[in-house]
Order: structure tokens, then C-alpha cells, then sequence
């Protein structure tokens, strides 16, 4: 069964609607509260203070009560977008291309800038060659992310091929991660620039970016299948408008992107080489 959490049941184990507060006859006047899901890129604690300013926005202009909600995994997040559980979506785009050819769901937009995926190992334990991790391990959150796909092209073009020449082992969140580098059996992690700006800076520090090998598209911004015309009009304008206000500001302040933008078919396209392996992880997750 998947289990789908509010931000707040694990950042803070208290409420779990992130409504703004509203005078009950208000609540009851305005129309069923828009399913914000986000995937769950970085912890729960970390997209409460992120999408604040977000729900905040979407809910004054929309009207209407806006609630974030995530799940514990890339796999059952993704297990409820395509089921229909939210009316917008931010996901990885791998897994909004996936949402879009199997579910129906509709990308409009796309964060800026790309994202970077990053190698990362422990400042006493520098890796100098791919090769370094041979009959050893190498440490990734997500398997299914867009980055980790594509660090598994990228080292078998390098002449590792990873779950043969090497093993990959998955970690819960980002503190995790850097954990499993304070061991010798792990001496890289597959780190997106997000989760590696996540980690405490005590934590942070006693690590090393040895190289970025690539930059992928960002999230995909979606809206539900089977949405009626004029909702869907009405939440993608409001997205639409959300970069240039000062909720927007605050966004992208606080995540270190800086834009949203329209969706062109070649964002879509980029990520097609990975569709087959995503399906495969998801279904094998």
C-alpha cells in the first residue's frame, strides 16, 4: 500500500494540511483544496520551508485552499501522480515524461536552471578515476532520479558499468548519503546540486565535489489528467505568473532555482534515452 505523506507528518509529526488559516465559512465557500504534490527530492523538512511561498501564492491567487503533499520515495510518489492523487505536480522530468505517455498528464512548465549532477566523495578518502569504484560501491538516493540514470550512462561510457563493475547502494535522504561516504566501501556519491546544498554544513564540509559530470533538464511542472479546460487554464496561468511576484522571489531565494518557464517539446525529448530504464526501476521499486 503506498502510504502518501503531508510535508508536515515528518517534518514535524503535528498538522498535516499546509492550508493557510481561514475563517470556517471561507473554507467551506471556496472549492476542494488543489493537491500540490512535489516530489521528494530533498527531506519533508526542507520542502515545508521551500513551497511556503509557493502554496501561498497558488492559494491567494486560485482562491481556493492549496495543499503540498509528497510521499516516502521517488517510486511511490510517482505511484500516485499517475493515479491521479494530485491536481499539479513538480517531478523529476524522467518521471514527468513517464507521467505523460502512460497517465496522460499534462507538462506546461519546466524549472530553470538545469540541474547538476554531481560526484561527491569524503575529504579524507579523494577519488582521482571512475575506475576507483570497481568491486566497490557507489552511493545514490533515488535510482529512478533523472541524475542517477544518467550517471549510469556516463560511467558506462567511462568503462564502469554499474551493478557489474561496481554496485550501487541507495540511502534514505541526503544526510544518509553522506553518511554512507564515511566508510571505504563507498567512495563516491551520485549527488544532484540540491541534495548536496542540503546536507548540514558540519556534514557538508567534511566533503568534496570531485567533478560535475553532467547537467539535466529540471523539474517538470504538470498539471492532473482529465483536468477540466478552465481549472487547468487558471492554475497554469497562476503558475505562470508566480516567477515574477515576490512569493516567487522568496521561491527561488530559497531553493537556488531561478525560473519557470514553458515547456518545449526538445526539454521533453532530451530525456526519452532514460524512459525504458525509469518504467523498468519503477516497476522493479
Amino acid at each position: 500500500m503506498v502510504v502518501t505523506h503531508l510535508l508536515t507528518r515528518r517534518a514535524t509529526g503535528a498538522a498535516l494540511v499546509l492550508a493557510a488559516t481561514l475563517p470556517a465559512p471561507a473554507i467551506r465557500a471556496q472549492a476542494a483544496p488543489l493537491q500540490f504534490g512535489v516530489m521528494p527530492n530533498v527531506s519533508p523538512r526542507v520542502l515545508l520551508a521551500q513551497y511556503q511561498p509557493f502554496r501561498a501564492f497558488l492559494e491567494a491567487d486560485l482562491g481556493r485552499p492549496v495543499e503540498v503533499v509528497t510521499a516516502p520515495g521517488l517510486a511511490p510518489f510517482h505511484e500516485r501522480t499517475v493515479a491521479g492523487a494530485y491536481g499539479l505536480v513538480v517531478t523529476a522530468a524522467n518521471l514527468g515524461r513517464v507521467a505523460q505517455l502512460d497517465a496522460g498528464l499534462q507538462p506546461f512548465a519546466i524549472y530553470e536552471p538545469r540541474i547538476p549532477g554531481l560526484l561527491v566523495t569524503h575529504r579524507d578518502r579523494p577519488v582521482s578515476d571512475i575506475a576507483a569504484i570497481r568491486g566497490r560501491q557507489v552511493a545514490m538516493t533515488n535510482p529512478q532520479s533523472l541524475v542517477a540514470l544518467k550517471f549510469v550512462h556516463w560511467a558506462r561510457a567511462a568503462g564502469v558499468r554499474i551493478g557489474q563493475d561496481a554496485t550501487a547502494v541507495h540511502a534514505r535522504n541526503e544526510d544518509s548519503l553522506a553518511q554512507l561516504l564515511t566508510g571505504p566501501a563507498t567512495p563516491l556519491a551520485v549527488m544532484s546540486r540540491g541534495e548536496f546544498n542540503a546536507i548540514g554544513p558540519a556534514v557538508r564540509d567534511t566533503l568534496v565535489v570531485w567533478q560535475q559530470f553532467a547537467t539535466v533538464p529540471g523539474f517538470l511542472v504538470l498539471l492532473g489528467a482529465g483536468m477540466a479546460p478552465e481549472e487547468a487554464r487558471r492554475i497554469a496561468t497562476c503558475v505562470g505568473r508566480f516567477p515574477g511576484s515576490e512569493a516567487g522571489r522568496q521561491f527561488f531565494e530559497l531553493t537556488g532555482f531561478r525560473g519557470i518557464r514553458p515547456v518545449a517539446p526538445p526539454d521533453l525529448a532530451e530525456v526519452d534515452d532514460v524512459v525504458e530504464e525509469t518504467r523498468s526501476l519503477l516497476r522493479g521499486a
